[in-house]
This record gives structure tokens, sequence and C-alpha cells, in this order.
């Protein structure tokens, strides 16, 4: 094999080793990505039904500091208007009259100051319990922030994790791709230069050189006959006896 189709067998076959090398790099980093985007869409599913289940606790807890922020500024409707209040306020009422009319007196005055009593007492207690459960569900609905709050944070790191490692895939892939087609393009030089250098170097053979005989003495029989041919050079020749 000569050394030309030497030199190019080897050139072909670095181009096809470095082709193959940066496609496998490429689909390595198309896989990545590909993975990437799917985890990608998990994270934001999972995200969304989060946020969907998590709505009514914080709107709940919403409410309730709203409530609570009235009970402040003196507005008492929210309560007076409780299903709580209203039900207790009914079965007490009804309560008092049924005891006042057993008793004869349900439109006397002592039923009304007993009426009056009642009512105090009962919007006190209940006033309580009121404020109470609008603690309850504020801290319900602080609790449920600060757990969607981690949550999403949660979330955005581990999506930005996921953009981060696709970014780093395509780079590494690039990378890859730069240095193997650097590297073929190295190898193709080096076998560029030795072809050169074997080129150069490269002497052809000569049968004869205008020296070869030169200064010699040839004895040929029967005289000169080759006497001063230009030939020979300054060659001497001596017949015989």
């Amino acid at each position: 094999m000569g050394a030309v189709t030497a030199a190019v067998i080897a050139g072909v076959a670095t181009v096809g080793a470095a082709k193959m090398q940066s496609d496998a790099s490429k689909d390595a980093a198309s896989a990545q990505g590909a993975a990437g985007n799917a985890a990608m869409l998990e994270q934001r599913a999972a995200r969304d039904q989060f946020q969907e289940n998590i709505t009514p606790y914080l709107s709940a807890g919403q409410n309730a500091l709203g409530g609570l922020n009235a009970l402040s500024s003196g507005d008492y409707s929210g309560f007076q208007d409780s299903p709580d209040y209203l039900w207790a306020q009914q079965q007490g009422l009804q309560a008092q009259d049924r005891s006042a009319a057993a008793r004869g007196g349900l439109y006397s005055g002592g039923h009304q100051a007993d009426l009056q009593a009642f009512g105090q007492g009962l919007a006190t207690q209940q006033l309580g319990t009121y404020r109470n459960h609008l603690l309850n569900m504020a801290q319900l609905g602080q609790s449920s922030a600060v757990g969607a709050g981690a949550a999403g944070q949660t979330n955005a790191n581990a999506l930005s994790g996921i953009l981060m490692g696709q970014g780093q895939a395509q780079a590494d892939g690039a990378m890859n791709r730069g240095n193997v087609w650097g590297g073929a393009l190295n190898g193709l030089a080096g076998l560029a230069g030795q072809y050169g250098t074997r080129q150069s170097s490269y002497q052809p053979q000569t049968p004869y050189s205008s020296n070869v005989l030169a200064n010699n003495t040839v004895q040929v029989g029967g005289g000169n006959a080759l006497a001063n041919n230009t030939a020979f050079g300054n060659n001497r020749y001596r017949g015989g006896k």
C-alpha cells in the first residue's frame, strides 16, 4: 500500500470517528434535554396541583383575617350574622319565652329584662368564641401560606436545577464536539505533516553519476579503445600487454 493511500485511509478514518463521536455527544445532550423537559412538566404539574389544593385554605385564612380586622375596627356585623351566634340566639330566646309563658309572665317586664340579660351574656360568650374561630382560621391560612411559599421555593429550585442541567448538558455537548473535531483536525494536520516530510526526504536513486568512474583505470585488451571517452571523464585506460 502506497504512502498516499495509507494517508488518505487514515484521514477518512479520523474524520469518520470524529463524526461518530460528535453525533453521539449531540444525541446524549438531546436525550438529557428531553429528560429535563419531561421533569419540568412533572414539576409544574405538581406545583399547579398543590396550588389548587391549598387555595381554599388560603382563602379561608384571608377571610378570617378580614373578620378580625373588622372586629378591631368596631364592626360586629360579621359576628351578629354568623350562623353559630344566630342559632344560639334563636334557641336561647325560644327557651326564655317558653319559661316565661309557663310562669304566666310572657309579656311582663321581668321577662323583657331576662331577655336583655340573656342577649348580653350570649353576645359576650359567643363573641369570644367567634374571635377564637377567626384566629384559628387565620393561623390556618398563615400556615398554608408558609407551606405554599416553601413548596414554591422547592419547586423553583428544582426547575432551576433542571434548567441548569440542560444548559450544562448543551455546553458539555458543544465542548465535546469541539474537542472531537479539533482533535480530528490536529490528526489530519499531523498526517499531512508526516506525508510532507516523507516527500521532502525522498531522493530518487540514479544508476550512475558523472563521477562514478572518475579517476579509475580500466584494463581493456588490445589497446586504448576507450581512451579519452567523454562518458568516463578523466579515466585512464590501459591496454593489454
